[in-house]
């Protein structure tokens, strides 16, 4: 019997997708972050080497930070791993295996840092102070008015290590302290705490500039940033670095956008709920987080949720606003006109609703009005019979 020849008429490709990422992971992900981690799975199956950032936003019609908040969300995630060169620029992408994800760091992550004479410091306090002292949000004003800002180290962070107590090995030290920029950048800080730098603290400081990649310029205004928030405790400031970290946040334009971007959502929130005059608990700060780095709803979204929860409830409600959104981002509500559609959408739907009641009503009364009704001759005959009886 001869061999048969087979053949197809599709000429569809097939990209494999793990039950793992699909029970696991697509439950909770943001839907504009699943689709940018499919298609980066299509893109592996066709060894595809021409991707750029904005290549993948001209694909899903997002803004290039809307990629890489995806691509960040899928490094933590430890799906993806993320390189990046020697200007702190994503040069690479990693697809992980998906059945032993997490994120766990390599031994040259763990540097350490310069000593330095710490006789006339009393660590004892500044230790104290980095354990024990809170994380909360904190308000920064002008002459002019009040203003929220939003505490980045309230984020999660994909690095589970502690720069302050990292060491730093002889000849990556003595490389450090010959460096100029690095000396100054201490000296710098220093003026900024009024003190002399603790053992910790020149810790973290080394971690951010030799193995976060942060420039001089970005960890000093790190420092000052902090510092104008009164937080002055080196836990929480590598919490903030760490934090920009994650964020892709490697120039000092970039940190500022992304503390104007934070404080216009925190303030836009608290003034729709008429609170401008104290901060958001740790609650209302975790659902604001929520809003606009899990869901990556715009400001005007966010506050759009909240006037409708004030014309619901009459007051203040985060967890009501907090339905919405979720909702909103449940149904893929991304913009104002999508807003307006899912509006008209509702009331049409209330509409035929309330038409098919009206109707049923209608028909439950011409039901009990259509009865045989007597002839108006028989009427007249029983009439008459009464009046002979009188």
């Amino acid at each position: 019997m001869n061999n048969l020849n087979l053949y197809s008429e599709t000429v569809s490709g097939y990209t494999a997708v793990s039950d793992i990422f699909i029970d696991e992971y697509v439950p909770s992900a943001n839907g504009d972050f699943v689709k940018v981690y499919l298609y980066l799975l299509r893109l592996f199956t066709r060894k595809n080497s021409n991707l750029s950032i904005s290549s993948l936003a001209d694909t899903f019609n997002q803004t290039e930070n809307d990629v890489m908040r995806a691509l960040r969300y899928w490094d933590r995630s430890g799906l993806v791993q993320l390189s990046y060169d020697d200007n702190n620029q994503l040069c690479g992408i990693t697809l992980k295996d998906i059945a032993n994800h997490g994120y766990s760091p390599e031994p040259d992550d763990r540097i350490a840092a310069p000593e330095i004479n710490n006789d006339a410091v009393d660590n004892s306090v500044s230790e104290a102070a980095a354990d024990n002292e809170p994380v909360s949000c904190s308000s920064a004003s002008d002459s002019s008015s009040n203003v929220v800002s939003m505490d980045f180290a309230t984020a999660s962070s994909a690095h589970n290590i502690e720069p302050s107590k990292v060491t730093a090995p002889a000849d990556k030290l003595s490389e450090l302290n010959s460096n100029d920029d690095f000396s100054m950048l201490l000296f710098v800080i220093q003026t900024y705490l009024g003190k002399t730098l603790s053992q910790p603290e020149t810790n973290a400081i080394v971690y951010f500039y030799d193995t976060l990649h942060f420039s001089a310029d970005l960890i000093e205004y790190l420092f000052e940033y902090c510092v104008s928030k009164g937080k002055t405790s080196i836990r929480y400031i590598e919490k903030v670095a760490l934090a920009w970290a994650d964020e892709g946040i490697s120039t000092v334009d970039a940190a500022k956008d992304e503390v104007s971007n934070h404080n216009e959502a925190v303030f836009s929130v608290m003034k729709a709920f008429g609170l401008n005059s104290r901060e958001p608990g740790k609650v209302e700060k975790d659902l604001i987080i929520k809003w606009t780095d899990i869901y990556c709803f715009e400001t005007d979204i966010i506050v759009e949720a909240c006037n409708r929860t004030m014309k619901a409830t009459h007051q203040p409600s985060f967890e009501y606003a907090d339905s919405i959104l979720t909702k909103w981002h449940t149904s893929n509500i991304r913009s104002s006109e999508d807003i307006r559609k899912a509006d008209a959408q509702y009331e049409a739907g209330k509409a035929a609703k309330a038409a098919k009641s009206s109707n049923v009503i209608k028909q439950n009364a011409n039901r009990f009005n259509n009865y045989q009704q007597r002839p108006k001759k028989s009427d007249d005959w029983y009439n008459s019979l009464l009046s002979n009886n009188n």
